[in-house]
C-alpha cells in the first residue's frame, strides 16, 4: 500500500480488486443473518445505521467523518456475498481500509469465511 493510499475517500470492494484486503468476502450463511448481525454490531462500534433495506440486501450506516453502504446478496446454496463501499468527506481522516478490514474481520469471527474474491477458503 502507497502512501497515496491513505488519501483516498472512496473506495469499494470488489471480486478482483488488486488489494486482497478489500476483495469480496462470502460466508456461510443467509443474506438477513449477516444484515441482522451487521445492524447489532454497527450500534455496539458507537455507528449510525441510518436505513436497512433488505428486499435490496443493503445497509447503509455511517461513522465519525465517513459513511457507508454494505450489500449483502445470497449468491448460491449457503454463500452470501458481502461488500462495502466507503466514503470520507476529507481527504484527511479514518483510514478506510482499516474500516472495511475491521468489518471484514468481525464478520469472519461471527460467520464462517467460504471465500476472499475468486479464492475459496473451505477446508
Amino acid at each position: 500500500m502507497g502512501l497515496l493510499d491513505k488519501f483516498q475517500t472512496h473506495i469499494q470492494t470488489d471480486d478482483t480488486h488488486k488489494n486482497e484486503a478489500l476483495r469480496t468476502r462470502y460466508f456461510a450463511t443467509s443474506p438477513n443473518a449477516v444484515l441482522t448481525w451487521l445492524n447489532e454490531y454497527i450500534k455496539t462500534e458507537g455507528q449510525t445505521v441510518r436505513r436497512i433495506d433488505s428486499d435490496r440486501g443493503e445497509l447503509a450506516f455511517n461513522g465519525d467523518g465517513w459513511d457507508a453502504l454494505a450489500t449483502v446478496v445470497q449468491v448460491d446454496g449457503g454463500r452470501t456475498a458481502v461488500d462495502f463501499t466507503m466514503n470520507r468527506e476529507q481527504m484527511l481522516g479514518p483510514d478506510l481500509k482499516q474500516v472495511v478490514a475491521a468489518y471484514y474481520d468481525a464478520l469472519q469471527n461471527k460467520f464462517p469465511l467460504r471465500a476472499i474474491g475468486n479464492q475459496s477458503v473451505e477446508r
